[in-house]
């Protein structure tokens, strides 16, 4: 919701200092009853900002700005006269070549009005052009070679295409951000369709430039990534065999029985908590058993490396025993037989665990001062999920366990309806377990989305302490400062 605000923000710095929008598109459609003609300008970074007007009414037209957060996802605000008066949250669908936006408009006034634009999918803006010279790079998506094609924006925007040489007919398109030295942030497309996100950190090796991470599918699939350019424009080559090397290597030195009793940064006050190590490396892992007890959790895990299609290699693995002196309270018929994310330093030890998603709904104060968090959960599972956003996804999300934690670190996402077009709307964080943090909620790299709250049955009893149901809040609400962390990722 913050990195919303932030889209917006960005957008309307485009537009003060006149830079060009990545493709303005015209549509037609219904806002109610009244016909209506629409003009969106769609940036690089997100945004969306337009105007539209009703023919049956000349000399009116209204303001809209808002975002593209993710693909078939469009929040729009209406204002006329600079007023706020309308929020409209909107789905794409595709049929015979015609872009459908279908949704609903909803006042400020409390009045509400079915909503619809479309074009013609012929009239699709072009890619921009890049903001400076494309390079190339060789490297691998999993345990497939691949080519890379990126173009680095003087803004620290970052886009670009890759293909796998043993499917020529096939290309993804790259969008992202370079948002510091040696990070860089991307989404996979799949034609219109977000089908990943890349976490990729920079290194230099013999003269080689290379960028190595993690790239996690929508559908939960996680495949170690890497690509790689020449200094002096020389081939990467053997970047394959070396990884391949690197990784059996570092398999077989892993810790095996770690013991995390004391998380020394638990209760100091931190920025953020980082999604991974630097010099360290991912890892896939298989929950064979989850036991949880009065201030403790153990977890026996079968770690391995990813085959080309994603799938753990567990004739390979390695069996690895964490004990933690922290109670995670999740359902342990659910986590046994889960795959989850393991990093590891650089010298073999384990650093943190990516366990499930959870949507945070609801707060209330702890006995030790800090948040006690509940909310719905979502589980790293390979399947076909429902389209985000409906009714069998809405279905799937108020069937979801439920649970109740307090972590030592947190980053709260909801933003009230007052503060943001995706007022409402809980993000799905990732709860870590952190060598040296304890119990992380934050965003990551990647996740199933963000679930509408009125959609959810939350329902709590009555209690002495109440929960606060973070729909309900007037202003963004902060965990307490040992607590909080920003997102990361």
């Amino acid at each position: 919701m913050l990195v919303a605000m932030a889209r917006f923000l960005f957008a309307f710095i485009l537009l003060a200092f006149g830079l060009p929008p990545a493709g303005t598109a015209d549509y037609t459609g219904k806002v109610g009853k009244l016909e209506a003609v629409f003009s969106l300008d769609w940036h690089e970074d997100g945004s969306v900002s337009g105007v539209y007007r009703y023919p049956s009414r000349p000399g009116t037209s209204y303001s809209l700005q808002g975002s593209n957060p993710s693909e078939g996802e469009l929040h729009l605000e209406e204002y006329s006269d600079g007023v706020l008066t309308a929020r409209c949250h909107l789905r794409k669908s595709v049929t015979n070549g015609v872009i459908l936006w279908r949704g609903e408009m909803r006042n400020t006034d409390g009045r509400r009005f079915p909503m619809e634009l479309a074009r013609t999918q012929a009239a699709a803006p072009p890619a921009p052009a890049p903001a400076t010279g494309e390079t190339r790079y060789t490297g691998y998506v999993g345990r497939l070679d691949a080519a890379f094609l990126l173009a680095w924006g003087d803004d620290g925007s970052v886009h670009g295409s890759y293909r796998y040489p043993q499917r020529p007919d096939t290309s993804y398109t790259l969008r992202g951000t370079n948002p510091k030295e040696g990070e860089l942030h991307l989404a996979e497309y799949t034609g219109e369709r977000l089908t990943a996100r890349c976490l990729l950190r920079k290194r230099l090796e013999h003269g080689t430039i290379v960028w190595e991470g993690m790239m996690t599918n929508t559908d939960g699939r996680r495949f170690p990534m890497a690509f790689a350019r020449a200094r002096e424009d020389r081939p990467a080559a053997g970047l394959m065999e070396d990884y391949e090397a690197k990784r059996r290597t570092f398999l077989a030195r892993i810790e095996t029985e770690p013991v995390w009793s004391t998380f020394p940064l638990a209760d100091e006050v931190v920025d953020f908590v980082p999604v991974g190590p630097d010099e360290g490396e991912y890892f896939g892992a298989k929950v064979e058993d989850f036991r949880v007890a009065p201030g403790a959790t153990e977890l026996i895990l079968l770690v391995a490396d990813w085959d080309v299609e994603g799938n753990l290699r567990l004739d390979q693995g390695k069996r690895l025993v964490l004990r933690a002196t922290r109670e995670l309270p999740l359902p342990a018929q659910r986590m046994v037989g889960c795959e989850i994310a393991a990093a590891f330093d650089g010298d073999g030890s384990l650093a943190s665990l990516e366990l499930a998603d959870i949507a945070v709904s609801h707060v209330r104060r702890a006995v030790s001062g800090k948040f006690e968090v509940r909310g719905p959960l979502d589980f790293y599972e390979k399947r076909e999920r429902p389209e985000f956003g409906s009714e069998a996804d809405f279905a799937e999300r108020r069937a979801a366990p439920i649970a109740s934690l307090v972590p030592d670190k947190l980053a709260l996402s909801l933003v009230p309806e007052e503060v943001s077009p995706h007022g409402g709307e809980a993000v799905f964080q990732t709860i870590r377990l952190v060598r040296e943090y304890g119990v992380v909620i934050q965003a990551t790299a990647a996740g199933p989305g963000s679930v509408e709250l009125e959609t959810l049955s939350l329902d709590v009893e009555a209690e002495a302490d109440p929960w606060i149901s973070l729909q309900d809040l007037k202003e963004p609400v902060k965990a307490p400062p040992s607590q909080f962390t920003g997102e990361a990722g």
